[in-house]
């Protein structure tokens, strides 16, 4: 397998899925999931779903993004800084471009504390987490209220952006 993968190099499935968890602390509903498998999750809470070419085609409302990660996390990243009205839920890899050319320059960062326990392709977790720590970054007003929602049930480090 080649790029990030959540658990380990013993996966057998490319497939990871945001836990429930996450959903239930923003308390948000979403109008598109650019990057959902066939037929979504049902726990996103989103009301359409873009199962291919979800760079290629126009986005719309507030957008949940769970990207591929790997390689391509910058390209997706690149589209929802130019759309800005969403979450984004991403590794926190401060050391990449993609960290410097659009997190840095979104609205908010929220750095989670601890690891995701993401859902794989099969429908279960090993409750380990990932391999390193993930954060949540948010473009509009909109959504950064639904992360300082989150902030006030989940710990972490918040940082507001907006000037």
């Amino acid at each position: 397998m080649k790029g990030f993968t959540h658990e380990s190099r013993r996966s057998v499935t490319v497939d990871w899925w945001t836990p429930p968890e996450i959903f239930e602390l923003l308390g948000m509903k979403f109008d598109l999931d650019p990057c959902a498998p066939v037929g979504g999750v049902p726990w996103i809470p989103a009301a359409n779903h873009y199962s291919e070419n979800g760079l290629d085609r126009p986005w719309f409302g507030t957008v949940w993004l769970n990207p591929p990660y790997g390689k391509h996390t910058g390209l997706w990243l690149k589209k929802m800084h130019e759309y800005r009205n969403g979450i984004a839920l991403v590794f926190s890899r401060t050391d990449c471009k993609w960290f410097h050319d659009y997190a840095v320059a979104a609205d908010a960062i929220f750095f989670l504390k601890g690891r995701v326990a993401f859902v794989d392709g099969f429908g279960a977790t090993n409750g380990t987490g990932v391999g390193c720590g993930s954060m949540l970054i948010g473009w509009g007003n909109k959504s950064v209220d639904a992360i300082r929602n989150l902030m006030k049930r989940r710990q972490g480090l918040f940082v507001d952006l907006r000037k």
